[in-house]
C-alpha cells in the first residue's frame, strides 16, 4: 500500500511538472492564459490517467468507461477546488495560493481514495458476478 502511495505522489509530481511547462511553452507562443490552461489541463489530465490506472492502481477493465470517470472527477475537483479557495478567502483573508495549497492537498487525498475504490479497480476489488446455472 505505501508503494502505491509513493507511486501516485510521483504521478501527482510529473503531471504537475508536465501542467507548467506546457502551460509556459504554450503562453510564450502566444496562447492566452485560458487556451494554455486547457491545453495543458488536457494533456497532463491524459499523461495522469495512464500513469495512474497503468503504473499506480494496474487497473484492468474498460479503459473509456475510467476515462470517463476520472475526468468528471478532474472537473469536479477542479470546481471544488476554485469554489473552496474562494470562499476561504473571503473569510480568512490570507493569500489565495497559501489556500489552494491546503484545499489542493486534501483534494489530493480524496482523489487517491476515489480513484483506488471507483476508477482504478483491479479484479481483485470488482464485485462478485453472480454463477450462472
Amino acid at each position: 500500500m505505501f508503494r502505491r502511495i509513493i507511486k501516485y505522489m510521483l504521478s501527482s509530481g510529473i503531471s504537475v511538472v508536465l501542467d507548467l511547462g506546457i502551460f509556459k511553452a504554450a503562453t510564450y507562443f502566444g496562447a492566452s492564459i485560458g487556451l494554455a490552461t486547457a491545453i495543458a489541463r488536457a494533456i497532463s489530465s491524459a499523461v495522469n490517467f495512464l500513469l495512474n490506472r497503468n503504473a499506480v492502481f494496474k487497473a484492468e477493465g474498460s479503459i473509456l468507461v475510467q476515462y470517463l470517470k476520472y475526468i468528471t472527477l478532474v472537473v469536479v475537483c477542479a470546481t471544488v477546488s476554485a469554489w473552496s479557495v474562494e470562499q476561504l478567502h473571503k473569510v480568512i483573508h490570507i493569500d489565495p495560493t497559501v489556500i489552494k495549497a491546503c484545499v489542493d492537498t486534501v483534494l489530493f487525498v480524496i482523489n487517491y481514495i476515489i480513484q483506488k475504490l471507483f476508477i482504478f479497480r483491479t479484479a481483485k476489488q470488482q464485485p462478485e458476478q453472480p454463477q450462472q446455472s
